[in-house]
C-alpha cells in the first residue's frame, strides 16, 4: 500500500471513529432520560389501541388451527447499516472512497432517529411477512394468530406502540379480523410496572400467565422475562420469588402456577409459548448462563423442562433468536427406552433484521454443550428466512408447518418444513 492510499485509510478510520464515538455518546445521553416513555391510553383513545382477543372459553369445544409468528419490532439504521464491521469491509470500500459517505449518512441520519427514539429500519420486510400472515390467515380460517413477542422495540414508548398498531391494525387488519394472543418479549418490557406491562394490558388485554384450552390440546402463555431479566429489573430474591411463584416450586404442598395448571388437564397435547427458547442454536443459545439475567439460570432451565418432560409437554412455541429453528430435546424418565421428545419452535422471523444461521462447525459445541447440563438437544432444522408456522391440531396428531414469506410475487411463499407431531 503507497503512503497516499495508507493516509487517505487512516484519515477514513480516524473519522469513522469519531463519527462513532459521538453516536454512542448521544445514545447514553438518551438513554439517561425517560423521553417519550408514558402510559399508551393517557395518549391515545381506547378505539385506536383495542385489538381482537380469544376469549378463555371461545374454542374449548374445538381444535384450532392458528399462525405462530414473532419478532416483527422494527430496526435501526444505526446498528443495520452503520455499524455492521461486515459493511465496512466490502470491495466498494476499497474502490469508491466516496462510497464510505454513503455508510456516513446512514449513521448521521441513523444516529439522530436513535436519539429521537424513532426507529427507522424494516419497514418492507414487516409488511410483507404481515401480508403473508394476513393472507395466510384468510385462506386458511385460521381461528386466532399467536404472537411469540418483541412486536416494537420499546414497550414503554407509546410511540412505539402506534406505529405497530398503524402497521397492523390501520393499515392491515391483521390485529382486527383475527384474535390475536401474544406472549410478552423482552422488548415489549413487562418487568416495567409503570409503562410497559401496563401499555401491553392496555393492548392485549390478558395477564403474564394464562391457560386456552381446546377440545384435545392446552396452550400454556408464560413470561419468561420473570426468568430472564434482560434489562435489570427484578432483583435476584424477587426473581427466585415470581419462579417459585409462576414455574417450579417442587413442593407438592405449594406447587407453582404452571405446575398446577399443567397437572390440571388430561390433554392429548400440552403446547407452552414463552418468548425466550430454553434450547437454541442461535445468537441466545447462552442466554440461560448469563449471571447478570437472573440467579441459578441454569438450574431453573432444568427444572423448567424436566416439568415440561414430566406433564407431558410436547411443543414449545418461542421467539427471540432472529431466524427460524426446530430444536428437539429426547428424554426418558425411567433410564430405559426413551419416553419421548419435545419440539422447540423458534420463529422470529416476523420482520426484525434477520441474524445468520449458525455455522455447521459450531453445532457440534452448542450439542455438547447441553449434553454436559444433562439435555439430549439437537438441532434438526435453521433457516435465516421471514416466515410464520401453521399449525393444525387434530384429535390424534398436531401439524405444523413453517413457511417462508418470499417477497416473490410469482411465489409469495414456500414451505421450509413440515413436522407431524402424534399421540
Amino acid at each position: 500500500m503507497t503512503k497516499e492510499k495508507c493516509k487517505r485509510s487512516n484519515q477514513s478510520v480516524f473519522i469513522q471513529r469519531i463519527v462513532l464515538l459521538h453516536m454512542l455518546f448521544g445514545m447514553l445521553a438518551a438513554d439517561l432520560g425517560c423521553a417519550g416513555k408514558g402510559l399508551l391510553a393517557e395518549k391515545y383513545p381506547g378505539q385506536f389501541y383495542r385489538v381482537s382477543k380469544l376469549g378463555p372459553n371461545e374454542l374449548m369445544n374445538e381444535n384450532p388451527q392458528f399462525i405462530v409468528y414473532g419478532d416483527a419490532r422494527s430496526g435501526w439504521r444505526l446498528e443495520e447499516k452503520f455499524l455492521l464491521k461486515r459493511n465496512w469491509l466490502t470491495w466498494k470500500m476499497l474502490i469508491f472512497p466516496f462510497y464510505e459517505l454513503y455508510w456516513l449518512g446512514n449513521g448521521f441520519v441513523g444516529g439522530f432517529n436513535v436519539l429521537r427514539r424513532k426507529p427507522d429500519y424494516g419497514i418492507r420486510e414487516r409488511r410483507m411477512v404481515r401480508d403473508g400472515v394476513y393472507n395466510e390467515a384468510k385462506r386458511s380460517k385460521v381461528d386466532f394468530i399467536l404472537n411469540t413477542g418483541d412486536m416494537l422495540p420499546d414497550g414503554r414508548r407509546p410511540s412505539h406502540w402506534a406505529g405497530f398498531l398503524q402497521e397492523n391494525k390501520s393499515e392491515q387488519p391483521l390485529l382486527v379480523d383475527f384474535p390475536h394472543i401474544s406472549v410478552i418479549g423482552n422488548h415489549e418490557r413487562g418487568n416495567d410496572s409503570t409503562y410497559g406491562l401496563r401499555n401491553y394490558e392496555a393492548v392485549f388485554g390478558y395477564p403474564r400467565f394464562f391457560v386456552r384450552d381446546f377440545q384435545n390440546a392446552a396452550l400454556f402463555i408464560l413470561d419468561s422475562n420473570v426468568i430472564l431479566d434482560q434489562y435489570h429489573l427484578l432483583d435476584d430474591d424477587k426473581q427466585d420469588e415470581l419462579f417459585q411463584e409462576w414455574f417450579y416450586s417442587g413442593n407438592p404442598e405449594q406447587p407453582a402456577w404452571l405446575e398446577r395448571e399443567l397437572a390440571a388437564r388430561d390433554k392429548t397435547f400440552k403446547m407452552v409459548a414463552m418468548h425466550h427458547p430454553p434450547i437454541s442454536f442461535n445468537k441466545h443459545h447462552g442466554d440461560w448462563e448469563q449471571e447478570d439475567w437472573g440467579n441459578n439460570l441454569q438450574e431453573k432451565r432444568r427444572q423448567l423442562i424436566g416439568l415440561f418432560q414430566e406433564q407431558g409437554v410436547q411443543i414449545v412455541f418461542s421467539g427471540h433468536e432472529h431466524v427460524y429453528e426446530h430444536n428437539v430435546v429426547r428424554y426418558n424418565l425411567d433410564g430405559n427406552l426413551p419416553d419421548g421428545e419435545i419440539h422447540f419452535i423458534v420463529s422470529g422471523g416476523a420482520g426484525v433484521p434477520l441474524r445468520d444461521a449458525t455455522l455447521h462447525s459450531k453445532m457440534a459445541g452448542f450439542v455438547q454443550n447441553y449434553r454436559d447440563q444433562g439435555f439430549d438437544a439437537r438441532s434438526l432444522q435453521q433457516e435465516k428466512v421471514y416466515h410464520y408456522c401453521l399449525v393444525e391440531i387434530n384429535h390424534d396428531r398436531v401439524k405444523i408447518e413453517a413457511i417462508e414469506v418470499t417477497g416473490d410475487p410469482a411465489q409469495p411463499s414456500k414451505s421450509i418444513e413440515q413436522i407431524l407431531i402424534r399421540e
